[in-house]
């Protein structure tokens, strides 16, 4: 059925502020019609001179915004990922295990993810899986930048003594040099293409189901970094009229050579689904200490890896860029930091532009460089309220040039915030709470570095403004003014929030979600 067709695609919205991120425009109710905002202003001026059959919501104490984007997602990964084994929290290596033996396996296979052993007192090893599971069980990290595998993975796999270390990649050895079961960074693709893939059904049905979680706690578009079938299933929902959120599709750099035969661009697509930038990857994550650093981790020798060449990576840009495609960098160290910065600096701009994504330390002599190049730094606040630790045991005083948020939207760099999700949770309130307060619920009231705090209009615009520049779409999308698609939330919150008040956004929830005109979360209209 043609969206056209919708009598939902038109509304007016009485709410206690609407938020338009617009500057000069305000108000206290929203109309749109068509998908499209029509007008903002005075509730009762608005009311008078729209037609009675106009879908009325008349929500008092809500505070209205554009509708979140969350800026880099692993979506398909997080759909599947909520019907496999959830290991995230799991204290104790006999925790995970636990969870792992009462595991059905699934096309043969026990697939899990979120393991984090920074605190464990046991390592991951295969013999600990053995003992839980006979057939093949495979477990991605919680931050997705290591795996672990029992015996039998390890075989199906063909993964054993004589396995080579691949570039930018370790298999873990035991003394006698057999495999541990655990691999890091690149050592993850020795084993993936031997993983069982969930059929396209299976996979729509998930992301239908998280489409809708996603909605219900405010999003409205996502920057999706996945590989191939990711993008069919998005193509199968926009093409069955069934896709409800905006989406800039960041294909992996494999996928290069096919983009340029086939002659699409950054910024090509559709209302729905566009094309970004290839995802090339510079180096691993802080919470497996491959993060590739200028200067070794502290009390360690090793500096993390490099997992790409720079005659790869500068050779993939290149094909990129004279392609019309744009690039997007993974990038977590200090070094690779400034190497991606080195890479990105010189390209020709195209339709969309170039990003980094993570950007998470940073050499202070490189903080203002993203700025000056006009290089999307995309960064993900929730993970600051698990990496303070993190940062001050592994990075110590190299840590400044971590999550510095202010200093980077006072340079006049453009930020776009999201999640990583499964890594952390796609609900935009822990996102926006770690922006504004900079502390876990352990922590001081003062926050982990405290400077580095945002305003809640600047932290909003990061998950709208921003996210909507960085798809080429800021002419239509990220704020709420005559001629923008009508894609917002109404929050109940309290009005502490736009105080600053990281713990009152928190606390509240969205009340109702409109995408397209189209309300897909919340109450009916009168």
């Amino acid at each position: 059925m043609p969206m056209t067709s919708n009598p939902y695609r038109s509304g007016l919205l009485r709410a206690r502020r609407v938020l338009t991120l617009a500057p000069g425009l305000s108000g206290d109710a929203v109309w749109w019609q068509d998908g499209v905002v029509r007008g903002v202003g005075c509730a009762a001026a608005l009311g008078r001179t729209l037609p009675r059959d106009v879908p009325r919501f008349d929500l008092p104490d809500a505070l209205v915004t554009p509708g979140f984007v969350d800026g880099h997602t692993h979506f398909l990964m997080w759909a599947l990922g909520r019907r496999r084994v959830q290991l995230a929290g799991a204290g104790t290596r006999r925790d995970a295990l636990r969870l792992v033996a009462q595991a059905e396996p699934v096309q043969g296979w026990v697939i899990g993810q979120g393991w984090d052993a920074n605190d464990w007192e046991e390592p991951p090893e295969r013999g600990a899986l053995d003992a839980v599971q006979p057939g093949p069980v495979y477990l991605d990290s919680l931050d997705v930048h290591a795996a672990w595998l029992n015996s039998a993975a390890l075989a199906a796999c063909g993964i054993g003594r004589e396995t080579a270390d691949p570039f930018g990649g370790r298999i873990v050895r035991d003394a006698a040099g057999e495999p541990t079961g655990l691999l890091l960074e690149r050592a993850v693709e020795l084993a993936l293409p031997h993983l069982p893939e969930p059929p396209d059904d299976y996979a729509t049905a998930a992301v239908l189901a998280a489409q809708t979680e996603a909605h219900r706690l405010g999003v409205t578009g996502i920057h999706d970094v996945e590989a191939e079938q990711a993008l069919r299933v998005f193509q199968d929902l926009e093409s069955s009229d069934r896709l409800r959120l905006r989406v800039l599709f960041q294909p992996p750099v494999a996928d290069l050579p096919r983009l340029v035969r086939s002659g699409i661009q950054s910024g090509a697509g559709s209302e729905w689904l566009v094309c970004g930038g290839v995802k090339l990857f510079l180096d691993g994550s802080l919470g497996s200490q491959t993060a590739w650093m200028l200067e070794p981790y502290r009390g360690r020798r090793d500096r993390g890896m490099p997992i790409s060449t720079l005659e790869d990576v500068t050779a993939a840009v290149r094909l990129a860029t004279e392609s019309g495609i744009a690039a997007t960098v993974h990038a977590i160290g200090d070094a690779a930091v400034r190497r991606a910065l080195d890479v990105l600096e010189s390209l020709p701009r195209v339709a969309v532009p170039h990003r980094i994504e993570h950007f998470q330390c940073v050499h202070p002599d490189d903080l203002g460089r993203a700025a000056r190049a006009g290089i999307v730094s995309s960064m993900q606040p929730a993970h600051l309220l698990t990496d303070i630790p993190l940062v001050e045991r592994h990075w110590g005083e190299r840590g400044r040039g971590a999550y510095c948020f202010r200093t980077l939207l006072e340079a006049g760099t453009p930020l776009v915030f999201g999640s990583d999700v499964p890594v952390a949770t796609i609900d935009p309130r822990a996102g926006i709470f770690a922006a504004l307060e900079r502390r876990d619920d352990t922590a001081g009231c003062a926050g982990w570095r405290p400077g580095e705090r945002l305003t809640f209009e600047a932290a909003l615009a990061a998950y709208t403004v921003g996210p909507a520049a960085a798809g080429g779409a800021a002419h239509r999308r990220g704020r709420l003014a005559p001629g923008y698609d009508a894609d917002l939330v109404a929050w109940q919150v309290d009005p502490a929030v736009e105080r600053g008040s990281g713990d009152a956004f928190r606390a509240g929830g969205a009340l109702l979600t409109v995408v397209a005109g189209e309300p897909v979360h919340g109450p009916a209209a009168a």
